[in-house]
């Protein structure tokens, strides 16, 4: 995401000093893996951004909406996307 304020500030021509951007990401992690039954997942993602610039209010809001709108993995965090897995154990094809 930082990538993403970066660039869109720059083509905007954003007269920003400064950012400063923390993610907190958690999960989990349950079941049991003698079992099989083992599953991870996410419970949450929080951003904090810090931001230091000479433009008003509404300017840097559409930055943090640009940002978030083309940050690729919180846009796959939002909306889940078609994955696929292949394997190949000792060269050859193994279905999972």
């Amino acid at each position: 995401m930082l990538t993403q304020l970066s660039r869109f500030g720059k083509i905007t021509k954003l007269r920003v000093q400064a950012i400063r951007l923390k993610q907190i990401t958690r999960f989990f992690m349950k079941g049991s893996a003698l079992e099989g039954t083992l599953r991870g997942g996410s419970l949450g993602l929080e951003t904090h951004i810090e931001i230091e610039a000479d433009e008003p209010p509404e300017k840097i809001r559409h930055l943090i909406e640009m940002g978030e709108q083309t940050c690729f993995t919180l846009q796959s965090l939002l909306h889940p996307v078609p994955v696929k897995t292949s394997v190949t154990l000792n060269g050859k094809p193994l279905a999972v």
